[in-house]
Order: C-alpha cells, then sequence, then structure tokens
C-alpha cells in the first residue's frame, strides 16, 4: 500500500470551520483573476511612471503660514 493510498483512507484531520478545498476550475480561475490584477497593476506603475517622465519633477511650493505663525496685529 502506497503512502498516498493510506493518506487517501486515513481520516480527515481538518476541523469542521476550515473551507474545503477548491476544485481544479476554481483554482484555475482563482490563478487567471490574480494575474489580471497583476497585469493591471503593471500596466498603471508604467502609465504612472510615463506620466511622471513626461511632466518632469515637480515644482517646489513654499509652504504658506498656519494660522498659528500669523502675524500678529497689534
Amino acid at each position: 500500500m502506497s503512502f498516498l493510498r493510506r493518506r487517501a483512507d486515513a481520516p480527515s484531520e481538518r476541523a469542521d470551520d476550515t473551507p474545503p478545498r477548491l476544485t481544479r476550475a476554481e483554482r484555475k480561475a482563482a490563478k487567471a483573476e490574480q494575474a489580471a490584477a497583476a497585469e493591471y497593476a503593471a500596466r498603471v506603475a508604467r502609465a504612472q511612471r510615463r506620466l511622471a517622465q513626461a511632466t518632469g519633477p515637480l515644482p517646489v511650493v513654499t509652504p504658506r503660514r498656519s494660522s498659528d505663525e500669523a502675524v500678529p496685529t497689534e
């Protein structure tokens, strides 16, 4: 009797609240969804990089005074 056969015949050690294993079709769909999400993230990153290269560095703006640092009127 092989190890795999003994393993399959053994009683389940899972708790009742653990989800069942995914089917092959479900795993395939999840993998495709993850690949699509990764491709979308890569496209966004490339677009942001191209935009940053096209616009050049952002101008430096001097910070405005806050109301706490306002000039006294007296």
